[in-house]
């Protein structure tokens, strides 16, 4: 089940595993950067970090952190300002890519990079599969809260969230910007990101798992340890991928 503290405490260990990439005294942009969780973990070390989504994100009530919001299209910042660009599980929610390419490579510096962390095609495959118990959880939590003394418009509210847990679950629906998931099982290859990364004026110089296990049902969530979730990554693969890539030519002239 859905968990926002959880989940921000996954992006954390997968900030962990991508530290070193991330040379101190940089100038950073996180894109797409949520609660700011993130962005506030490299604060607090030391970095010149500044985070960036849009205004209407999911997690503007619960931001740690000063987002600077934009509309979508061009970034509020200067050409050439930052050294490095970094994501965290956002760029597969981008309807344009071309035109948030476009954008990287105004901001970053001649010597700037980008470092991305994108779902996997074992964490899609991994989620399906995960969707089974998970719908039969929320079922049973459905059936538990009909019996329960509770609040009619609470009981009302519990019972829409959890049939939704339950819909989702069990149907193939898209994660990123396609209606279904089966797609993804492609989309979210690293050969399909790293086609899209070069029309997009990048070169990808690393490409690797991330090193963490988890689905997009959060199954067993902080019961299973981060330790135990390294492990795993190493038998039944990454949730997510890292992209390191940095710009084809001065802005203006990718090919």
């Amino acid at each position: 089940m859905f968990s926002l503290e959880f989940l921000d405490a996954l992006r954390l260990a997968e900030l962990e595993l991508v530290i070193n990439d991330l040379e101190r005294g940089s100038q950073i942009i996180e894109f797409g950067a949520g609660t700011g969780t993130q962005a506030l973990s490299l604060s607090k070390r030391g970095f010149d970090v500044r985070a960036i989504d849009l205004p209407q994100s999911a997690y503007a009530k619960a931001r740690v952190f000063p987002i600077m919001e934009y509309d979508g299209r061009q970034l509020p910042l200067n050409d050439g300002s930052v050294d490095i660009v970094y994501s965290s599980n956002v760029l597969e929610h981008v309807v344009d890519i071309p035109c948030t390419f476009d954008e990287f490579r105004r901001v970053l510096k001649p010597t700037g990079h980008g470092i991305h962390l994108m779902p996997s095609v074992a964490w899609r495959a991994w989620t399906f599969a995960a969707g089974i118990p998970t719908g039969f959880v929320a079922a049973a939590s459905m059936v538990k809260l009909l019996w329960r003394p509770v609040d009619g418009e609470m009981r009302s509210k519990s019972l829409t969230r959890l049939a939704k847990t339950f819909a989702a679950a069990l149907l193939p629906l898209g994660h990123g910007t396609s209606p279904e998931g089966i797609s993804e099982l492609w989309t979210f290859s690293a050969r399909s990101w790293r086609k899209r990364f070069e029309r997009g004026g990048f070169e990808v110089i690393a490409c690797r798992p991330s090193g963490l296990f988890h689905t997009g049902h959060m199954l067993l969530g902080p019961r299973l340890s981060i330790q135990a979730r390294k492990s795993l990554s190493k038998w039944i693969g990454s949730a997510a991928t890292v992209y390191i890539t940095r710009p084809i030519g001065p802005y203006g002239r990718a090919h």
